[in-house]
């Protein structure tokens, strides 16, 4: 039961950096609890999807995180490995879903900065003048 505890604080652990990160970008308009509350909201279908597989595979995640440390020659406990798989877990998960368009969010067009300008953009390119046709006598 402890490695399990553990394995959901290293999980959740990974979500908090994530979330600090945005709340703290200028890019979008997040700001304190209030933004992370935003941002929680925005990411709540991402987020359920990356803990369900998480769980899913989380025997899996221990034997090979456990695998990978024995093989590098270091010794932890089940309880450290246990940490070190949950946010590994959601690591690999975060990477492997933002490559799914319809798990993706951008949070600055969802929540864009306050002082955010919307330049027009031009969707034909000018023409050039055409030089004056040169005429011999």
């Amino acid at each position: 039961m402890r490695e399990i505890l553990v394995f959901a604080s290293g999980w959740v652990l990974f979500v908090l950096a994530q979330a600090q990160n945005s709340v703290r970008s200028t890019a979008n308009g997040l700001t304190g609890w209030a933004g992370l509350l935003h941002w929680l909201k925005l990411q709540a279908v991402n987020l359920a999807t990356r803990a369900f597989f998480s769980g899913l595979f989380y025997a899996w995640v221990m034997q090979l995180v456990t695998n990978k440390i024995k093989a590098a020659g270091l010794t932890l406990t089940g309880t450290a490995i246990a940490g070190l798989a949950g946010y590994a877990a959601n690591a690999l998960l975060y990477q492997a879903f933002g490559l799914m368009p319809w798990l993706r969010v951008e949070v600055q067009d969802l929540a864009p900065p306050a002082n955010a300008q919307i330049v027009p953009t031009r969707t034909t390119l000018p023409t050039l003048p055409t030089p004056p046709s040169e005429t011999r006598s």
